[in-house]
């Protein structure tokens, strides 16, 4: 069994977990807002206490790459190459939207999972996985869109077959995803970001299959240009 410790800044959480396989040795899914920089390593470091193992006795580390705030998924992606850089154990990343899913297909989610986050300015980062009896396969990758036309992607996507809606992204626009179709599943608050456990989880099933992610290749997954502009013309010292 491998120990992982693994995190997520995508959303307002702040989401730590120190697992050994199956097991959840430590966790902190505590609300942060955007004090990911701030927050991160003191919950990292309260997680390995609780768990009772140094950082040196971590297999390997895992950490959601996205998409969502674009400072908090930097601040967890910069952490987690940095953690395998200097210990020299393996990194995973884990796609953010991802995590949610696997996340719902635990709670009882239908067979078609749409998890949603905030993508700001008025959009949503979704996806749409199906459950099958391997796990949960990828049916329409990550992208942004206002809510109304990233509801009508997903619909078609799953031509007709009952959708199970949740995350941040859903509940903050609810009135601008209109009526909804009969049957549709929309999960409660408690699945709105994405935790730690299940990046650790799916990071330690892409382990064993001998998937490691090139830390010079691991990046976030912004799906869509900063606002930050360099100066078109520099700046005078």
């Amino acid at each position: 069994m491998a120990r992982v410790l693994a995190f997520d800044t995508s959303a307002t959480v702040t989401s730590v977990a120190v697992c050994d396989g199956s097991r959840v040795l430590a966790e902190d899914d505590s609300l942060s807002g955007e004090r990911h920089a701030e927050l991160l390593l003191p919950r990292v470091a309260r997680c390995l206490a609780q768990a009772g193992l140094p950082l040196s006795d971590i297999d390997a580390f895992a950490v959601g790459i996205g998409p969502g705030s674009f400072t908090g998924v930097r601040v967890g992606v910069a952490t987690a190459k940095g953690f395998g850089l200097s210990l020299h154990k393996p990194v995973c990343g884990v796609v953010s939207l991802t995590a949610l899913a696997h996340a719902a297909a635990d709670a009882g989610g239908s067979a078609w999972l749409a998890p949603l986050l905030d993508a700001f300015k008025g959009e949503v980062f979704g996806a749409l996985y199906r459950v099958t009896s391997a796990g949960i396969a990828l049916q329409v990758e990550p992208f942004h869109a206002a809510p109304g036309i990233a509801l009508a992607r997903l619909l078609a996507a799953a031509e007709g077959q009952r959708l199970t809606l949740f995350g941040a992204g859903f509940r903050r626009y609810v009135a601008e995803f209109g009526p909804l179709p009969a049957g549709t599943h929309v999960l409660d608050p408690g699945l709105d970001a994405p935790r730690a456990r299940h990046v650790a989880h799916l990071a330690a099933q892409a382990l064993a299959g001998g998937e490691v992610s090139e830390l010079a290749q691991l990046a976030p997954l912004y799906l869509r240009a900063s606002d930050a502009r360099l100066p078109k013309v520099p700046l005078r010292l």
